[in-house]
């Protein structure tokens, strides 16, 4: 523990060089979607690294047997994983002391969560389902059959309108009150990530193609712009920005979303940036490099000018990271199936500014 709080200070001194790296851009909107076509293309999608060994990791670490890689933490500290193996959602006190297994019909990559208690959405890639699970009780409250082929992510709008990126299928299916309401096609060749920001959704097309925004109520796509190599995450920050990873890139975009799509700052972030969260209380940015197992830490006080609070080391494999909005602990999900399957638990001094 003393080796790794050393290194992380040492990491606060890379702040004034850090500032160096954080450029800007002037105002980018996406064209008309009626107009814009994406290229039909068949590249590969992008992925995290395959990390090396972990060294001394922060905190605590516990097994999470799984190959565990969605997370999110409610408002009253429940921890839900997305795990394989058998498919299902462990359900976590913050000390990884584990409440209650919900198995499922396939295995979901992405969870999210429609308010801050719940319920927990979650995509099942293998039986093209959506589930809403009650944390607190380890309940499947709804299933959704038939939400596209392979559903990767999925996120509620402020108008409670969930939208569904149909990875293998293209474009977005949207529900309400428990129902298949409406879908569109492509749109993203093949959407991965989403976030929403009050009645928009952002969607990063994995392929290469930027950033398609769709509007919850409207149950329509509003525009689409170009942003970075390609794209895997994203997450809300804020009332009105969303952070995307450009895991081919080496970079974060934050990205001001009304509904036009504006760069706000782009962040160095070399060695396949993957998981995003976000602490909204103490305005951190938290992303993982899969390439060194690495929790880069950020402050997001001035959006326009985000600041590197420290390098954090992780477990092996570090795809997903959450936060306790109530505590600022920090998990990290180590992802490599085996004897590397763990949780990392990260108290929050050893994040703060």
């Amino acid at each position: 523990m003393n080796t790794t709080l050393a290194r992380a200070r040492v990491a606060v001194a890379a702040v004034v060089s850090f500032a160096a790296v954080v450029s800007f851009a002037a105002v980018g909107c996406g064209p008309d979607p009626d107009t814009s076509t994406p290229p039909i293309a068949n590249t590969p999608a992008a992925e995290p690294a395959a990390a090396p060994t972990a060294e001394e990791p922060a905190g605590t670490v516990v097994p999470l047997p799984g190959g565990p890689e969605g997370i999110v933490i409610t408002s009253t500290g429940v921890v839900a994983v997305a795990v394989r193996g058998p498919d299902g959602i462990r359900l976590l006190d913050t000390d990884g002391t584990e409440r209650a297994f919900v198995p499922t019909a396939s295995a979901a990559r992405h969870l999210s969560l429609v308010t801050p208690n719940g319920p927990v959405l979650a995509p099942l890639e293998g039986t093209d389902q959506l589930l809403l699970v009650d944390a607190d009780t380890a309940t499947v409250t709804t299933t959704i059959s038939d939400v596209g082929t392979q559903p990767h992510d999925a996120v509620a709008a402020a108008d409670g309108t969930i939208v569904v990126t149909n990875e293998m299928g293209g474009g977005v299916v949207f529900v309400r009150d428990g129902m298949i309401s409406a879908s569109l096609p492509a749109g993203p060749v093949q959407p991965g990530g989403a976030a929403a920001v009050g009645d928009y959704v952002a969607v990063a097309d994995v392929q290469g193609n930027g950033v398609w925004i769709y509007s919850g109520p409207e149950q329509r796509l509003v525009t689409q712009a170009p942003v970075g190599t390609k794209l895997t995450h994203a997450t809300a920050v804020g009332d009105d920005l969303v952070a995307f990873a450009d895991t081919d890139g080496g970079s974060v975009f934050i990205e001001r979303i009304a509904p036009r799509v504006t760069e706000i700052a782009r962040i160095e972030a070399p060695g396949n940036p993957y998981g995003l969260a976000y602490d909204p209380q103490r305005r951190l940015l938290f992303v993982t490099l899969t390439e060194s197992n690495v929790l880069r830490v950020l402050d997001m006080t001035d959006p326009t000018s985000p600041t590197l609070v420290r390098d954090v080391p992780t477990v092996r494999q570090p795809n997903s990271v959450a936060v306790d909005p109530s505590t600022g602990t920090t998990l990290v999900t180590g992802s490599n199936p085996g004897e590397d399957s763990v949780l990392q638990i990260i108290p929050a001094e050893l994040v703060r500014p």
